[in-house]
């Protein structure tokens, strides 16, 4: 991007207009280009990429969209959805305190962890790689470092470089042991289409990597804020355990024993309040930002002209705090606010992008971070150790290519049981996805069509 034109734009209708021109404002060669940087494939790997181009015609390879039909409402997400939800029902029951007695967890530091073992243990099967803590740790390190992987020649990127092999080493010992054929559908059309586009086993292994950006680095510190905000605002809270307590049936069997069981599947159509605080969350802490090279001169809108070789850059950050979208009270969470927003653009909720480059992931990070946030709100009260009550961390050290702001401090908290824990045990299932969470302008056009 270094050298190149940039085109700022802050305009929803703009942005709207940007996203109908995929063809000559394409997302795709910034992709191809930074990817293999990131990801640390070879220059055959990026040679390939580029060749299977038709940049004039404006198709690209159908790599990029491997993963889509896989992340879609459907079988695959499902056995995905089962897997995550089992893995964080025990992880939420690994922190159960002893009846009249309390638990004390870092809370960002606890959520990364066990988002990250959910996760992975969904898309890579019972041979995870992220099992062993090694792997695990060495993500978190060259997350930290992708800015200088981007920016900086390898020898001045040298830590970033040195994490990202034992990624690479780990993804290239999975692929090679075939361990992937245990895994998601996910994993393996994506790994399919990398070999029908002739990738070696290494450099399918380097852009592992980048897959596992993509559905890691942002989700733990979205469920943070989510927690943050639902616990920090008692209304909140009161509001949502409500509304959840309509999608749980308790029954009691011949020995007294209470169950009371959630259906995840019902939460679209039962729980808009719980489903608004989540976009509001994300709404005052995103901030990535939306890229498209433009590959023609083209003239938008009638007013704007665009020439060839540019970047356009669209912040996500401009569009959620402008005063004329969302009214004055634009840098307050107000939990409802998405609950009655006709008035508001449906383009202007940006936080999983648009367009073509809308994420393929977010009907599984949506359920992730609902999942895990109902979890704790039904069984546990949860309250920060020590004075000052809830104080949101600082984010100043947040990684510019992260899409959702990181906290910069561990936040100390002390976990107790509601009495509904105490008196029975909490059981979590998802019959179907076929219902779609409505997170983005696309999503909510879809709801209409399928009703």
């Amino acid at each position: 991007m270094l050298g190149s034109r940039i085109y700022l734009v802050n305009s929803v209708s703009t942005i709207a207009s940007i996203q109908k021109n995929n063809k000559t404002l394409a997302f795709e060669p910034i992709q191809a280009k930074f990817s293999a940087r990131i990801c640390g494939a070879s220059n055959e790997a990026y040679n390939i990429l580029i060749k299977a181009m038709d940049v004039e015609n404006g198709i690209y390879p159908e790599i990029y969209r491997a993963m889509h039909p896989s992340l879609a409402p459907g079988v695959g997400l499902d056995a995905m959805n089962r897997t995550m939800i089992q893995s964080v029902s025990r992880s939420i029951e690994s922190i159960k305190p002893a009846v009249g007695s309390s638990t004390a967890i870092g809370l960002v530091s606890w959520l990364r962890h066990h988002v990250t073992l959910a996760t992975t243990q969904a898309v890579y099967g019972p041979k995870n790689p992220f099992q062993d803590a090694n792997v695990e740790g060495a993500f978190w390190e060259y997350e930290k470092e992708i800015p200088r992987l981007i920016f900086l020649p390898a020898w001045l990127a040298s830590r970033g470089v040195r994490y990202r092999k034992v990624l690479i080493d780990a993804f290239e010992k999975y692929f090679e042991s075939r361990s992937h054929e245990e895994g998601s559908a996910l994993v393996k059309e994506f790994y399919a289409s990398e070999n029908a586009h002739g990738f070696s086993l290494r450099d399918s292994a380097a852009f592992e990597v980048g897959d596992a950006i993509a559905i890691l680095a942002n989700t733990s510190a979205a469920v943070f804020w989510m927690i943050f905000y639902v616990f920090s605002n008692p209304e909140a809270l009161q509001d949502i355990r409500r509304e959840v307590s309509t999608i749980v049936s308790t029954s009691t069997n011949e020995s007294g024993q209470r169950t009371h069981r959630l259906d995840f599947t019902k939460v679209k159509t039962n729980c808009p309040i719980l489903t608004s605080t989540f976009r509001e969350a994300m709404r005052l802490r995103s901030i990535g930002s939306s890229l498209r090279q433009v590959l023609k001169d083209t003239i938008l809108e009638d007013t704007y002209f665009l020439k060839k070789g540019g970047v356009i850059l669209m912040p996500t950050v401009s569009v959620h705090t402008d005063p004329s979208v969302w009214g004055s009270d634009v840098e307050e969470f107000k939990h409802k606010r998405f609950i009655n927003d006709a008035k508001v653009s449906p383009a202007a909720f940006r936080s999983f992008g648009g367009g073509t480059t809308l994420c393929p992931g977010r009907h599984f990070s949506t359920t992730e971070i609902l999942a895990v946030t109902m979890m704790m709100v039904m069984q546990y009260d949860i309250k920060p150790v020590g004075p000052g009550g809830w104080v949101a961390p600082t984010v100043e050290k947040t990684n510019i290519a992260s899409v959702v702001m990181e906290p910069d401090q561990d936040i100390q908290v002390e976990v107790t049981n509601r009495s509904r824990v105490e008196d029975g045990e909490w059981v979590y299932q998802l019959t179907e996805s076929e219902a779609v969470f409505a997170v983005a302008a696309e999503d909510r056009t879809e709801s209409k069509l399928c009703n």
